[in-house]
This record gives structure tokens, sequence and C-alpha cells, in this order.
């Protein structure tokens, strides 16, 4: 398994993640952006200085990340991002304007 290092904020925190496959986890961390409601079902990240996004880190098979990248879609560009745990990792940033979408003030998807 060539390990790597993934930030989820979304849906792979609870339904999705079982697409990260085998997986360790490291522990809650923040990155600094905000986080849209982008639609009922699924966040936006947007990275940035002016907010905190909640998520979770964890080690996973980086050969899942073309299976990760499909179910994100055309939605998102997936990023490098440090983490308040100083790992590096990869997030699925959303690539649209979030101009007029709701954002999550709370920066936690689970508290929408």
């Amino acid at each position: 398994m060539k390990k790597d290092y993934i930030f989820v904020y979304g849906l792979f925190r609870d339904q999705a993640k079982s697409l990260l496959g085998v997986v360790e986890h490291l522990g809650k961390a923040t990155v600094d952006g905000k986080i849209y409601k982008v639609n009922e079902f699924y966040p936006g990240f947007v990275r940035g200085e002016d907010g905190k996004v909640f998520g979770d880190v964890y080690v996973f098979d980086r050969e899942n990340l073309p299976q990760l990248d499909e179910y994100e879609g055309d939605e998102y560009d997936r990023k490098r991002i440090m983490t308040s745990l100083g790992i590096e990792c990869w997030v699925y940033e959303y690539k649209y304007d979030v101009s007029n979408t709701p954002n999550i003030i709370s920066g936690d998807w689970y508290l929408r």
C-alpha cells in the first residue's frame, strides 16, 4: 500500500467514507478556509485565511485517488493543504463561484 494523507470535511466523513478504502484515522483537524452548502447533499470547500473548516485526517492508499476523483467529479480540484496537525494532505476544493451560496458558519458540515 502506498500511503498518503487526506483531509475530509464532508461526505467522506460519513456516508462516502468507505470509498477511502482501508484507512487509519489520525485525528480531527482544521484547515484555513470556508465551506459552503453548494446543494442539499454536500458542501464545497474554498481555501482562505478568513475561516476554519473542521474535518478529519486519514492515512489511506493513494491507489484509491482515481476512484475518489471520479466520485468528486468536475466540481472539485484535488489539491494539497496543510492541516492544524502539521500534516500536508489532499483536499477537494470546490472550483465554482460561491458568492451566492450559503456559508456554513460553524465550518463543520456535521453542524450545518
